[in-house]
């Protein structure tokens, strides 16, 4: 894997434009893909199809769409999916499957991230297949229903600090174009998105401010 994916990492699924039809939607999360991003995770939920074949299909188009970009793709916390697509990655959550398990099935070149919001989950992040971690909420979010309370910037910084491993680490969770500097200088590798680009009116505007942010200081 290589670090520089994870930068400007765009993460959606149908269920993340909820006045669009499926067709819009594919249409829009095609766009923001080839806008400048560098991965894309399916995080789908699979509400909105009529059978397990449209869903696949739409999956394909999507990575076909992340290859002809150079963008990263990744599937969030369906293994089966992951590989039957032959996707860069597979993500999952501390409630889905256990590491070791995906770690026997997993090619060898699929990177495998895991998300984490607590500094015990990521003491706990010890595995040699784990790529790198999902980190947050970071700020407050409506994107998941569940989320933990926000770590802010200075918590971002502490968390990292509690890695056993020198595995990246992603933010997510209410990142703001304002936030991106503080977020870099805490440690992150990275930045995921959802509502930053599924919401904005000029997706390919908020990708290239959201690069201009990361790199201020290169």
């Amino acid at each position: 894997m290589n670090k520089g994916n994870l930068e400007l990492y765009f993460v959606a699924g149908p269920q993340d434009f909820p006045d669009l039809s499926l067709v819009e939607a594919e249409k829009r999360m095609a766009t923001i893909i080839a806008s400048g991003v560098t991965t894309y995770q399916f995080r789908d939920k699979g509400t909105q199809y009529g059978d397990a074949e449209q869903r696949l299909a739409l999956a394909k188009r999507l990575q076909q769409v992340a290859q002809t970009h150079g963008v990263a793709f990744v599937v969030d916390d369906d293994v089966e999916l992951a590989l039957a697509l032959g996707a860069d990655g597979l993500h999952v959550g501390q409630d889905d499957q256990p590491v070791a398990s995906l770690a026997t099935r997993l090619p060898a070149d699929m990177w495998l991230g895991l998300s984490a919001s607590t500094p015990a989950e990521i003491r706990a992040a010890k595995h040699p297949r784990i790529d790198y971690l999902g980190v947050g909420p970071v700020l407050p979010t409506q994107s998941k229903r569940d989320a933990k309370a926000p770590t802010g910037t200075a918590g971002l910084r502490n968390l990292y600090a509690n890695r056993q491993r020198d595995l990246p680490i992603v933010a997510i969770g209410g990142i703001t174009l304002a936030a991106i500097p503080a977020i870099k200088a805490a440690g992150a590798a990275g930045v995921a998105v959802i509502s930053l680009l599924t919401q904005s009116p000029e997706p390919s505007r908020t990708v290239q401010a959201m690069k201009e942010r990361w790199h201020a200081d290169s």
